[in-house]
């Protein structure tokens, strides 16, 4: 009897270290893929708005819309590709992140920025700036989280509603530091010659670094 017992928890261990060593990858997979979907997606756009830079606002908006569903088309997609390695059911991750994207950038953050200006935020200055990206980015990350955790649902259950409010936080995060290194990251362009594009591709990628380290520890609940 001695040896069976004796036995147990040197079958424990290895089983808590691989559960440890997914935990940790699933993590750095869900990031890693955020950030480059994010960075590319935010290139892709910047190269349809432009097509449009020079025309009246009013015409500009359809570019601006199609922008926003093509990059978050890029980034669902990178995403969807990690949950299907995983064997999570979601069939709907791209339509409902591309259309809770576009209602974000159609309604939603417009609104609570025509709010938040009227309430005394301005965008123009720096003491304010940040609450300003802030305020956007989490309201965004409301309709997006949302959207998304009633893909998750079916696989995780309820600790999918626990989506919403890591991607609200994440959502603040990203948009407090990136509007406060927007000023330095524009000066950088300036002084080393940097394309533009390089700057929107940085500064989304920094947003989206925090907003998935937000969602990543939901992310491995979920694939349990």
């Amino acid at each position: 009897m001695a040896p069976m017992a004796a036995s147990q928890p040197l079958m424990r261990s290895p089983m808590v270290a691989v559960g440890q060593r997914r935990r940790w990858t699933t993590w750095a997979l869900w990031i890693l893929v955020s950030v480059i979907g994010a960075a590319a997606g935010a290139i892709v756009a910047w190269e349809i708005r432009s097509l449009v830079m020079q025309d009246p606002a009013s015409q500009q908006l359809p570019a601006i819309y199609a922008a926003a569903a093509v990059s978050a088309l890029i980034l669902g997609s990178g995403q969807w590709l990690v949950l299907r390695h995983y064997r999570v059911d979601a069939f709907w991750w791209v339509p409902a992140t591309v259309g809770a994207n576009l209602v974000a950038a159609a309604i939603i953050v417009p609104g609570v920025i025509s709010l938040a200006l009227r309430g005394g935020i301005s965008p123009l200055n720096s003491n304010t700036a940040v609450v300003f990206g802030a305020i956007a980015l989490s309201t965004g990350g409301l309709v997006v989280g949302t959207a998304q955790a009633l893909v998750l649902r079916d696989t995780g259950g309820h600790r999918a509603w626990l989506w919403i409010p890591a991607t609200i936080l994440g959502g603040a995060l990203a948009g407090a530091l990136t509007t406060a290194l927007s000023p330095s990251l524009i000066d950088a362009v300036a002084v080393y010659g940097l394309p533009v594009f390089a700057l929107i591709s940085l500064s989304s990628a920094l947003g989206s670094l925090l907003i998935s380290a937000c969602q990543a520890p939901i992310v491995a609940r979920v694939l349990r």
